[in-house]
């Protein structure tokens, strides 16, 4: 009776939590916080599986798309931003269509013929189409990229504001940047700024977006001493990471954006929303946050951005269906088991904070996934901590511990039981977390914290082998696991700051790991890892030094798009077009399945360096795995012997 009971509270608890989380943090539409109409909003006629990327490949945007879109959002503004014209000629010919004004934008950068191409276009299409151009934008966040200086931005501009004498003629980019380079003001008709509390240096929390974004406003104007300012892009993404306290969220965006819009029309200011329609292609430059600026979703839905109660879980009875099933499938673990009333609580409540985390990290998953190599990525982790799940579960309906065995000793025996399965698991799980937490120390500001899944396996090993941690008779790897696991939490702290809730649990879970393999390894000795901690060192200085010092420096950037001719520039975008690609990544993951067969000190150490570097030029992920390959190799009793001599 007693199971039945706590089984049928488990799933009351969860009915409750998803109907909560689903109603009860909820935005309400009090018909003073919604409104009708915008001036004017960012429109990229892309489809959900589309991008700008795939134009050179041959795609062509479709008239029946565009017209769609705009006969859809012409119901929500006069208005429309575009980035782009080649390839998008279209476009002034079906806004007219629809009664919608146009600020026409040109996109531009260092190569000069496409943006030849594309001022020419621009040109031309201002002059033909004057009666819903309101103004044309030459060039979007040029400054910020570093895509050219702003002596040829001023001549593009320049040029421009000469064909097309009747025609307001501007820049955009972000606020700071026309502080930077405020000659750019002498050359166009009024300011076009980019303002987006989320993306600041210095987030902001939803609370203080709006304040801090007319601050911003305000400091423009008194400095450049003009009030004829374009707020060009404004918004909040409703998905994506949290940064410090600034977190994006469906109901955060509406609020953002309502606010906004009061405040713009109280004011009098003029302003463009970003944007039309979330754009799925962008997840992948910018994070899963990227794809989620959207006032619709990609499939062209109303996000209720503009009227109407906003939930950040519209989904949850979804959520709620699979947090049961997994309840009612693992309560068949309680089946002819004899379990004490004080056990089965337990079971009971790890059954139902499980169930709920492992539907969380589904949904952050289904958000977050922008690649295959993600979808496999997500896939091994959610089979990997369901089987924890189980695992954990079995433990504490047999009222017993699984036995401490040494993963050397399984991988030596090939025993395959309910002993040795725990612990393989635990070591999938731990090299699961010591690959995220590199790729958020080296390339943290476009990943998520997955924290919800991660908790599942922190709180798992604290159960089965709490108080036992120092007889898992870890070695030399799992001690410098310790070492770098607790360094690039530091770094990832460090990044994040303390205002992160997500940054935070993160923490918490990779120092419960950090704790487990430091115990665990207490029979090795950290002399025996002096060198390569010392090769680990050396390369990893060299490597940021030539990521933040050469590759990524803004004024080499600049210079090179100037002058690409020279061997300097040659050298800089061969590595960075290579590390686009995914060029050093693969060659890690090469040279370290090669150095499975080639025992080698020299060998060795180049392998280390390859896969640093991979991880330093961006090829995170896949260099994250050759690294903790190349460790688990070179941490062999024998390779140590031969570093050490």
């Amino acid at each position: 009776m007693k199971k039945i009971t706590l089984t049928l509270s488990s799933l009351l608890i969860v009915v409750l939590f998803w109907y909560i989380l689903g109603n009860g943090f909820v935005l309400k539409d009090t018909n003073t916080n919604s409104f009708s109409k915008l001036q004017c909003v960012s429109y990229a006629p892309f489809g959900k599986d589309d991008s700008p990327f795939m134009m050179d490949k041959g795609l062509v945007i479709s008239d029946d798309l565009v017209r769609k879109d705009l006969q859809l959002l012409s119901k929500y503004t006069d208005c429309i931003r575009t980035y782009s014209t080649v390839g998008l000629e279209m476009i002034p010919k079906i806004a007219r269509e629809n009664n919608l004004k146009m600020l026409m934008g040109a996109w531009i950068n260092g190569d000069e013929k496409p943006t030849r191409k594309e001022i020419d276009t621009l040109i031309k299409l201002a002059t033909e189409n004057k009666d819903i151009v309101k103004a044309v934008i030459v060039g979007n966040e040029a400054l910020l990229r570093g895509d050219l200086s702003d002596v040829k931005l001023y001549e593009y501009i320049k040029e421009v504001k000469a064909a097309l004498p009747d025609t307001q003629v501007t820049y955009a980019d972000v606020w700071e940047y026309w502080l930077k380079y405020p000659k750019i003001k002498e050359v166009t008709d009024f300011v076009t700024i980019h303002i987006l509390p989320y993306w600041e240096d210095d987030p902001m929390e939803i609370t203080s977006a709006i304040k801090h974004l007319a601050a911003v406003r305000h400091e423009v104007e008194g400095i450049l001493k003009t009030s004829n300012i374009l707020i060009g892009e404004t918004g909040w993404p409703s998905e994506g990471r949290m940064r410090e306290d600034a977190l994006p969220s469906k109901t955060n965006q509406a609020i953002f954006v309502r606010e906004f819009v009061k405040l713009a029309e109280e004011k009098g200011w003029n302003y463009n929303i970003i944007e039309a329609f979330d754009q799925p292609w962008k997840r992948v430059s910018e994070g899963a946050v990227g794809g989620f600026w959207g006032l619709f979703d990609k499939d062209r839905l109303d996000k209720n951005v503009f009227a109407g109660d906003v939930s950040d879980f519209p989904n949850y009875k979804y959520l709620g269906f699979g947090s049961l099933l997994l309840i009612f499938v693992f309560s068949f673990l309680l089946k002819n088991s004899n379990i004490s009333t004080k056990k089965l609580v337990l079971f009971s409540f790890v059954n139902t904070l499980f169930a709920i985390l492992y539907m969380l990290q589904m949904e952050q998953f289904n958000i977050t996934v922008r690649s295959n190599g993600e979808v496999v990525w997500a896939t091994l982790v959610l089979l990997t901590h369901l089987a924890i799940y189980y695992f954990v579960l079995l433990n504490i309906a047999k009222e017993s511990k699984p036995k401490i065995v040494g993963i050397r000793e399984i991988l030596t025996n090939k025993v395959i039981n309910v002993d040795t399965l725990p612990m393989i698991l635990f070591y999938s799980s731990f090299i699961f977390v010591l690959i995220s937490t590199i790729i958020l120390a080296f390339e943290g500001r476009y990943r998520n914290f997955e924290v919800y899944i991660f908790a599942i396996s922190a709180i798992s090993f604290v159960l089965l082998y709490g108080g036992r941690f120092g007889n898992m008779g870890f070695k030399a790897f799992e001690k410098l696991s310790f070492l770098i696991l607790l360094v690039t939490s530091g770094i990832s702290y460090y990044n994040e700051g303390s205002l992160n809730i997500y940054s935070n649990v993160w923490i918490v879970i990779a120092l419960i790991f950090t704790f487990i393999l430091f115990r665990g390894s207490n029979n090795s000795s950290f002399a025996e890892l002096k060198n390569i901690i010392k090769y680990i060192v050396i390369f990893f200085a060299v490597t940021i030094s030539l990521r933040y010092g050469f590759i990524a420096n803004k004024e080499i950037i600049t210079q090179c798009h100037l002058n690409d001719d020279t061997l300097i520039c040659g050298i800089k975008d061969a590595i960075g077009y290579w590390g686009y690609i995914g060029v050093f990544g693969v060659i890690a993951i090469i040279v370290s399945i090669i150095a499975l067969f080639v025992r080698n000190k020299k060998f060795g150490i180049i392998t280390l360096f390859t896969s640093i570097f991979a991880i330093m030029m961006f090829n995170t992920y896949v260099g994250s795995i050759a690294f903790i390959l190349i460790l688990m190799i070179l941490c062999k009793e024998e390779n140590l012997k031969a570093l050490n001599s």
